[in-house]
């Protein structure tokens, strides 16, 4: 049984290693793409400063909504809501409208947050108004869409 088990554990580490080993050619691949670009960058303008340029910030891709459906359905949701709703109640029955697709619990903690941020720009922006708390241990937010 501990040769079988030594034997998985040997063959997963080279399969690690061979994978680094493909990172490592590919990141020098980029290297070298960088020094290129940046060359061509000084040809043109020699003052150019690259201290100042970050890398784009990384999104994770929602398994659930495509972008920018999350403040649309968000919205749609508290303007048919007969009275306010919390951010749970909105981010459960945007899952429904899904057909109640299967989130794990982070996946669902990630789409409450998502609609939390959404509804607090709206807040900011006078589209959404926050009408007071559930009571209970998490005292989630009530909102409700301000008709126009």
């Amino acid at each position: 049984m501990s040769r079988v088990v030594i034997a998985a554990l040997v063959d997963r580490r080279q399969n690690i290693l061979r994978e680094m080993s493909f990172m490592r050619e590919e990141i020098s691949r980029c290297e070298k793409a960088l020094e290129h670009l940046d060359a061509s960058i000084r040809l043109i303008d020699p003052t150019f400063d690259f201290s100042a340029l970050k890398p784009p910030r990384r999104t994770t891709p929602d398994e659930v909504f495509r972008p920018g459906e999350t403040p649309l359905l968000a919205l749609d949701i508290l303007r048919e809501a007969p009275k306010p709703m919390s951010t749970t109640d909105i981010a459960r029955r945007m899952l429904e409208g899904r057909g109640s697709p299967r989130v794990s619990p982070r996946q669902f903690e990630t789409l409450n947050r998502k609609v939390n941020a959404v509804l607090n720009t709206k807040f900011r922006q006078g589209v959404v108004r926050k009408t007071g708390r559930v009571q209970g241990a998490n005292r989630a937010v009530l909102w409700e869409a301000i008709s126009s």
